[in-house]
């Protein structure tokens, strides 16, 4: 096993944004370098604006994971085997009552949002009124929501 094998390390280029202070970084305080695609992120539900990621992770693993320099800010966090254990579960679905083909529209809506129902039905390999079920049922659970129209819309995955 490398060292590599038991950690997770996050860099993120540049440094801590203008003005902000380690201090105020510690804190939580969000302030992203480049608001509009924050606020694309926020949109499609991939990020959120609550600047509590940085103090739970202080809370769990302390300060000394992040190393703070003017040109990057890097995070190295030690594996929880227990967690990762926990990932690796290929049930991880049936956890939260899906059934296999709702299990792979999430997993292709992933990988595209804008999948109609007939692409669906022949990537997995099941009718068009199967797919419109599970959409209902996962729409139902509030796993998925539609963005914008049926004809140009797309779908995001909530949970």
């Amino acid at each position: 096993m490398s060292m590599f094998d038991d950690r997770l390390e996050i860099l993120s280029h540049g440094g801590l944004p203008n003005g902000m202070t380690e201090s105020q970084f510690f804190d939580g305080i969000s302030k992203p370098r480049n608001t509009t695609l924050m606020r694309i992120f926020l949109n499609m539900g991939l990020a959120e604006h609550t600047g509590h990621g940085i103090p739970t992770i202080i809370k769990e693993y302390g300060k000394e994971v992040f190393e703070i320099e003017s040109n990057y800010i890097k995070c190295i966090i030690p594996f929880n085997k227990e967690v990762v254990n926990k990932v690796e579960n290929k049930n991880v679905g049936k956890k939260i009552g899906l059934n296999k083909t709702e299990i792979k529209i999430i997993d292709l809506l992933i990988e595209n949002p804008n999948y109609t129902y007939e692409e669906l039905a022949e990537n997995i390999g099941v009718t068009k009124r199967t797919i419109e079920r599970a959409f209902k049922t996962l729409q139902e659970k509030k796993l998925i929501e539609r963005i914008g129209s049926n004809r140009k819309g797309s779908w995001i995955i909530l949970k």
